[in-house]
């Protein structure tokens, strides 16, 4: 609840114009934001101009925010518009390119960097696979540690849609991951 005063606080000093206001929260923030746009997008080359696109409408958009949710779960909505505008706009540009340009995963490169299991890579591929309407759920969920209320609203979604999306993406990693929990 504290984060919840802290954040208005800070939102009411940048509507007042106080700049560093909003420098605050960028410095408070843009860790969270960045990693969740990592997970969602997959290629972290992308990662800082998304997240600098991110606190632009932030900014812009500061304004209207009436503070009826956490800044964060505002900010990670911010975040995950922009990384679906993002993937669709990769999509887009990938979609002139050669098929075989297209079957080019961006992100195993970055997995061997990045990951030291077998498993470890195994399981991210498993969850990269997953369609963005199970993905996003399954990130925030279970890698963010956010709370369904939060993710509904976060997504724009019903809890039961949620619930649903988290039951299919589960049966989809279990069925994908199947070889290694037999382990």
């Amino acid at each position: 609840m504290a984060e919840k005063i802290d954040d208005e606080l800070l939102v009411e000093q940048f509507r007042r114009g106080d700049e560093t206001a909003f420098e605050r929260i960028v410095k408070q923030y843009s860790a969270d934001v960045a990693v969740l746009a990592n997970r969602l997008l997959g290629w972290p080359s992308d990662i800082e101009d998304v997240t600098q696109d991110i606190f632009l409408a932030a900014f812009v958009g500061l304004k209207k925010f009436r503070c009826e949710c956490s800044l964060k779960s505002w900010l990670f909505t911010i975040t995950i518009n922009k990384c679906r505008t993002n993937r669709y706009k990769r999509w887009l540009r990938l979609r002139r390119f050669s098929q075989e340009i297209y079957k080019v995963s961006l992100s195993s490169a970055c997995e061997e960097k990045y990951m030291d299991t077998d498993e470890f890579k195994h399981v991210r591929r498993a969850v990269a696979a997953l369609p963005p309407r199970y993905r996003e759920p399954v990130v925030l969920r279970y890698i963010q540690e956010i709370g369904t209320d939060e993710i509904s609203r976060i997504l724009g979604i019903s809890k039961n849609t949620l619930n649903v999306r988290l039951s299919r993406a589960r049966k989809r990693l279990r069925e994908d991951l199947a070889e290694l929990i037999e382990l």
